[in-house]
C-alpha cells in the first residue's frame, strides 16, 4: 500500500495540490488515493454532502503534506523561508528512524479525518474513528505500534500548541490521564516514549508545511527541538507524577513570557529582521500594561504582576485560540512583522487576566489539573469582520467569561470552559 502511494505522489505536484478544483472528489488524483486506502470511502462520503468546504480543505492539506513528505526524503523541497541548512536537517529527522517511512504516511493520511465530525475536537475524532473501524488493520503493524499511531493522531497538536503558546507544558497531563497512553509510555523498555516525541516532532513540520498559507523560518528548528527535549525530560519521570508536575510548572512558567507574546506572532517572526528578537516582542506586550496600572495607581512591575495576576495560567490550554488573542492585540487577524515602534492595546493582557480569575474562582484551592478553554462560535479565521471584532469590548469579554459554561471530565480529571462568543455574530 504505502509503494502504492509513493508511485501516486511521483505523479501529483505541489500545484496540484493546492489548486486541485472545487471538487477533489472527482479528481482522478483523490480517485487513485482511495483504490490504495479503500477505508477511507465511506468515511468521506457522508461528509461530502453535510460540509464540502471543510472536507476539500482537509484534503488539499493531506495531499501537500503527503507531497512535501516525499519531496524532502528526495532532496527536491525548496521553500522560500528554509536555508538549505533546515531543510537537509528536515530530512535527516524524516530519516532519523528506519520505522518513519512506515509511520508518517500512514500518520499523514488518517491524522485530520476527524475534522468531518468536529474540527476543534478532531485530533480526539481521528483517533476514535480510527479504532472504531479499525482503520489501520490493513497494515502490517503490531498492536503496539498502532496504539502509537493513534496516539500521535490524538495529541498531534501538542508540540505546535505549546510552540505558538496555546498550550503548556502542563498540558502533558492530558496525556498522562489517558490509560493507553500509559500503556504506550510503560511498554517494555520504555522506548515509546522518546520515540512518540520524535515522531512527534517530525509529523509537526508536514503538518505546517501542509497550510500553503503558511511560513515556518529556520528558527521554528531550534525551538521544536527545545520542546522535543523538555516533553522527553517530562516522561522520563514516568511514573512520578507529583514530580512530572513540578517540573511542567517550571517550563510553562519559564515560557509565560514567549506564550502571552505568542498573540504578536513572535513564533512566527523572530529573529528574521534585526529588531524582532524576543527581548522586543515582550517589551511590546509589557508596554501594553504600563498604562493601565498608571491609571489605577499600581506601581508597574512586570514579574511582580505576573505573579499576582498570571500565576495560574500555566493550567489553561486554549483550544484555537489564537486567533482571537492576534484580535485582541491588533484588531485584525493578520501575519505581519511589528514595527520598530509597535504598540497595543492592554485589551490582550486583560483578557489573559480575566481567564486566570475565572479558574481561581471556578476551581478548587491547589488543584493541579488542566483547564481546557474552548472558544464557541467565533467565525473561522478567513471569515472574521470588522464588525465582529470592534464588539470585543472588555465589558462584553467578561461578561462571555463569567457566563461561560464548566464541565468536569471525571475519567480525564480536567475541566473544560465554554466561551460562547454567540452573542457578537450578527
Amino acid at each position: 500500500m504505502l509503494d502504492d502511494l509513493a508511485k501516486l505522489f511521483e505523479k501529483i505536484d505541489l500545484i496540484w495540490c493546492d489548486n486541485p478544483g472545487k471538487e477533489i472528489q472527482k479528481s482522478d488524483n483523490y480517485q487513485n488515493l482511495l483504490v490504495i486506502f479503500p477505508n477511507l470511502k465511506q468515511i468521506h462520503q457522508e461528509v461530502h454532502k453535510t460540509n464540502l468546504f471543510e472536507f476539500n480543505r482537509t484534503m488539499r492539506h493531506i495531499f501537500r503534506s503527503l507531497k512535501i513528505y516525499y519531496l524532502l526524503k528526495q532532496e527536491a523541497f525548496t521553500y522560500q523561508s528554509l536555508s538549505n541548512t533546515s531543510l537537509k536537517k528536515l530530512k535527516g529527522k524524516i530519516e532519523k528512524n528506519s520505522v518513519f517511512k512506515f509511520y508518517l504516511p500512514i500518520i499523514l493520511i488518517y491524522h485530520d479525518i476527524g475534522r468531518f465530525i468536529d474540527r476543534k475536537t478532531h485530533t480526539y475524532q481521528s483517533s476514535n474513528l480510527i479504532l472504531k473501524n479499525n482503520l489501520l488493520d490493513c497494515f502490517e503493524l503490531s498492536e503496539i505500534e498502532k496504539l502509537l499511531l493513534r496516539k500521535i493522531i490524538e495529541y498531534h497538536l501538542l508540540l505546535a500548541t505549546i510552540y505558538t503558546g496555546e498550550s503548556t507544558f502542563f498540558g502533558i497531563l492530558s496525556l498522562l490521564n489517558d490509560k493507553e497512553f500509559i500503556d504506550l509510555i510503560s511498554f517494555e523498555d520504555r522506548k515509546y516514549a522518546g520515540l512518540f516525541v520524535d515522531l512527534l516532532e517530525v509529523f509537526t513540520y508536514l503538518d505546517v508545511l501542509g497550510y500553503p498559507y503558511s511560513r515556518i523560518f529556520d528558527h521554528y528548528l531550534k525551538y521544536y527541538e527545545e520542546i522535543n527535549k523538555k516533553l522527553k525530560n517530562l516522561l522520563a519521570l514516568w511514573p512520578n507524577l507529583d514530580e512530572i508536575i513540578s517540573r511542567a510548572k517550571d517550563y510553562s512558567f519559564q515560557w509565560t513570557d514567549w506564550r502571552l507574546a505568542n498573540a504578536l506572532r513572535v513564533f512566527q517572526f523572530v529573529e528574521t529582521t534585526p529588531h524582532l528578537t524576543r527581548e522586543f516582542y515582550f517589551n511590546v506586550l509589557k508596554e501594553s500594561i504600563r498604562p493601565e496600572c498608571d491609571k489605577r495607581g499600581i506601581n508597574f512591575n512586570w514579574n511582580s504582576m505576573k505573579n499576582e495576576y498570571l500565576s495560574n495560567i500555566y493550567k489553561l490550554q486554549l483550544k484555537y485560540g489564537l486567533p482571537l488573542l492576534m484580535l485582541l492585540a491588533f484588531g485584525e487577524f493578520k501575519r505581519f512583522q511589528l514595527k520598530e515602534h509597535q504598540t497595543i492595546p492592554p485589551k490582550l493582557l486583560l483578557f489573559w487576566i480575566l481567564l486566570a480569575n475565572e479558574i481561581k474562582k471556578r476551581g478548587l484551592d491547589n488543584e493541579e489539573v488542566v483547564w481546557n478553554i474552548y472558544f464557541e462560535k467565533i467565525p473561522f479565521w478567513s471569515e472574521i469582520t470588522k464588525r465582529f471584532t470592534e464588539k470585543l469590548e472588555m465589558s462584553k469579554l467578561k461578561s462571555i467569561v463569567n457566563h461561560a459554561i464548566i464541565q468536569f471530565d471525571e475519567k480525564r480529571r480536567e475541566y473544560a470552559l465554554y466561551l460562547d462568543f454567540g452573542e457578537l455574530i450578527d
